[in-house]
């Protein structure tokens, strides 16, 4: 997860950029982006060295470990889609503050969730995303599952980079 503190350094992509960017982040997520050819999204860095990608001043996706990950932000606006993992709601109050998924708590995994893929953490009552995290098992794998942690939390709502987006 990276700190934030200030963005060190911003520029617009340049349209080349921008689809290379896109095409790239395509491949590391496995799901397209839906954003429209006349958007001009930002590149930043962080002060830890971490890169980001900004679209109209809120960070749309951050890079953590090497890969990049959309932020629950670019999840609710819907820029993009990824398979989702629900969680019962006796779970939400820990995931909210970070904690990995236990399998115990999940009540659905969608079919398109595969081994070291990025997946969104959503709630059982209202279908709204929670986290992002790495799943450590495919599909039918994580629902044979019967204990022990399933998917580790990237991000998730009150963290720096969901507090960023709300300032």
């Amino acid at each position: 997860m990276p700190k934030i503190e200030r963005i060190k350094k911003r520029h617009l992509l340049k349209k080349r950029e921008q689809k290379l960017e896109l095409e790239r982040l395509e491949n590391d997520v496995g799901s397209s982006i839906g954003l429209g050819s006349d958007v001009q999204l930002e590149s930043g860095i962080l002060d830890d060295g971490s890169r980001i990608l900004l679209l109209n001043g809120d960070i749309v996706f951050f890079e953590s470990e090497g890969r990049f990950f959309p932020t629950l932000n670019a999840l609710l606006t819907g820029i993009i889609h990824i398979p989702k993992v629900t969680v019962d709601m006796g779970a939400v109050k820990f995931v909210v503050n970070g904690a990995d998924i236990m399998r115990p708590g999940i009540t659905q995994v969608d079919d398109e969730v595969k081994a070291n893929g990025i997946v969104s953490v959503v709630d059982e009552r209202h279908g709204k995303p929670l986290a992002v995290g790495i799943s450590s098992f495919s599909a039918a794998d994580l629902r044979a599952a019967s204990s022990g942690k399933v998917v580790r939390s990237v991000h998730h709502i009150n963290d720096e980079l969901w507090d960023f987006s709300k300032q």
